[in-house]
């Protein structure tokens, strides 16, 4: 596959999958407001579609669903702010992904040529390292929230490492290209 069709399909991915957790972003506040104005409508379908009484997003899980059979609308509500925050991290890693690759082609209006080192790119590689390291420190606080409002049985606490690892990881890698930048810079100064 050539550098210019892996590019396309990258762009396309990372647009599509952009798009989608805008939406189910929008979608989970949708939930929230129902969690508020529609308590037992809202919790009444996640029962009927989920088999456990758990339901989880973006690596936090939650059960919605008390053993009496009885819907939880704490946890649902907490679910739903949840679903809202990791949803639009996602959306934004994608966004930046779609945008350092347009921008590393010459294709934005705030492009400085066809090179990666820029302070654009150094700034949304940077960017999409808080978001990933943000997802699973959410899930840990949303837990922690969950616990201490709604009991132990309910919340399983755990952090997804993988996250945290990849958002250090990016973040390293914005180190990399800044300094990147700086030799271009030293560079272009000594012609």
């Amino acid at each position: 596959m050539s550098s210019k069709n892996f590019n396309m399909l990258a762009k396309t991915i990372s647009k599509f999958f952009e798009i989608v957790f805008f939406v189910c972003s929008a979608l989970m506040v949708i939930s929230a407001v129902l969690s508020f104005a529609r308590p037992h409508l809202l919790a009444s379908f996640l029962l009927a579609n989920i088999d456990n009484g758990t339901i989880a997003t973006n690596g936090f899980q939650i059960m919605i669903e008390a053993p009496n059979g009885e819907p939880i609308l704490g946890a649902v509500r907490i679910f739903t702010f949840a679903g809202i925050f990791t949803m639009l991290c996602m959306a934004m890693i994608f966004r930046n992904i779609y945008l350092i690759i347009k921008t590393c082609e010459g294709r934005t209006w705030f492009s400085k040529g066809k090179t990666p080192f820029q302070k654009d790119v150094v700034r949304m590689v940077r960017e999409i390292g808080i978001f990933s390291i943000m997802i699973p420190m959410t899930g840990l606080v949303l837990s922690l929230i969950a616990r201490i409002s709604l009991g132990s049985d309910f919340c399983e606490t755990s952090v997804q490492i993988v996250g945290i690892a990849m958002g250090i990881a990016m973040i390293c890698f914005s180190r990399i290209f800044a300094y990147g930048i700086k030799l271009e810079e030293e560079v272009e100064g000594l012609i």
